[in-house]
């Protein structure tokens, strides 16, 4: 054997060797994950075992489609450690649930024998549990660009780029319009309900360093607030619609399926910020009783023994604000279902 052969040849066994590693890393945060989910958020782990239930071929009125695969739920984790995986639990759930939304309605098209199935038309399932989701044919829009103008500058806050702007011809949340933005609006509610749920894993760390607590914080208080950014969004671009493009507001309207979805999105994520009040409450309890130590919320902060975790509360008051205003409140009431 040459030089170079064995050269190549050693090569070739380090690149494989790399990857089988990778492999087996990526294969083990899997079921770490897993076993996180089971835990301490049922729900999600639920989801995602749903998910990657689903095949990837199907045959509806004629047409055949092939989809692609689902990357595994360890795509989303770039650090490994039990913290690191602990930490994007959120994002993996919220990844996952984009893949879900887009996915199941072939499933349940297929189960329902729809035979009016057409292969231009756009589905969203929105997701509640195992048993309950909501199948929502889209009806026509525009891209959310067409409402950045409407948005004034003081309201584009941290999720305006790039779910608004600028304009993206593929990206989800502005190609199919208010769709897109339910779609975002509900996989953000899933991946901050199971930061919400890890609670007692926190809890079980806390005898040894009470600011841990301030990691579970952290872990919601960067995506809680998305429930006001993205119900602005749906209703500016509601409002737009009512004024501008007709047709698509009455589509809109018309579509009960997505109502209610709407409706229950929006009961759902609104319950899980009064818990995520309450649960900061509770956890300024644990502290002071078990350690005499403060916790408490000041300058739009949570502190913990003098470090403090920001609530966004200034993005939040200003959305707040706006939500009220009569004009997107009638809008509110004509897309919610009594």
């Amino acid at each position: 054997m040459n030089f170079s052969t064995r050269s190549i040849l050693t090569i070739t066994l380090f690149v494989f060797s790399h990857f089988h590693c990778f492999s087996q890393k990526k294969e083990a945060t899997d079921r770490k994950i897993y076993e996180y989910l089971d835990q301490y958020s049922p729900e999600s782990s639920e989801m995602l075992r749903l998910l990657y239930s689903l095949p990837s071929k199907y045959e509806l009125n004629g047409v055949t489609m092939n989809l692609t695969k689902e990357q595994s739920p360890s795509s989303w984790v770039s650090d490994h450690s039990e913290k690191g995986i602990l930490k994007r639990l959120n994002t993996v759930v919220h990844e996952s649930m984009h893949g879900l939304t887009s996915r199941l309605p072939y499933t349940l098209l297929q189960e329902q024998g729809d035979v009016y199935y057409n292969f231009k038309d756009d589905y969203s399932a929105f997701y509640v549990n195992k048993d309950s989701s909501f199948l929502v044919k889209h009806s026509p829009v525009f891209s959310s660009n067409e409402i950045s103008n409407e948005i004034p500058k003081a309201l584009r806050t941290f999720r305006f780029r790039p779910y608004i702007a600028p304009r993206n011809k593929i990206l989800g949340s502005q190609a199919h319009g208010i769709y897109g933005l339910t779609d975002e609006w509900n996989a953000y509610y899933f991946g901050t309900k199971t930061a919400f749920n890890l609670f007692d894993y926190y809890k079980s760390k806390s005898d040894q360093n009470y600011e841990v607590y301030l990691e579970y914080v952290s872990n919601i208080a960067g995506t809680y607030y998305a429930y006001y950014e993205f119900k602005y969004f749906i209703l500016k671009y509601l409002e737009y619609a009512k004024s501008n493009e007709k047709e698509v507001y009455d589509g809109i309207i018309s579509n009960y399926e997505f109502r209610k979805a709407f409706t229950s999105i929006d009961d759902r994520f609104a319950d899980l910020l009064r818990e995520f009040g309450e649960r900061l409450d509770e956890i300024a309890t644990i502290t002071e009783q078990n350690t005499g130590s403060r916790a408490y919320i000041e300058d739009g902060y949570y502190f913990i023994n003098g470090n403090g975790i920001g609530l966004f509360t200034e993005e939040v008051e200003m959305l707040k604000a706006e939500l009220e205003k009569p004009n997107l409140k009638a809008l509110e009431l004509a897309l919610r279902v009594k």
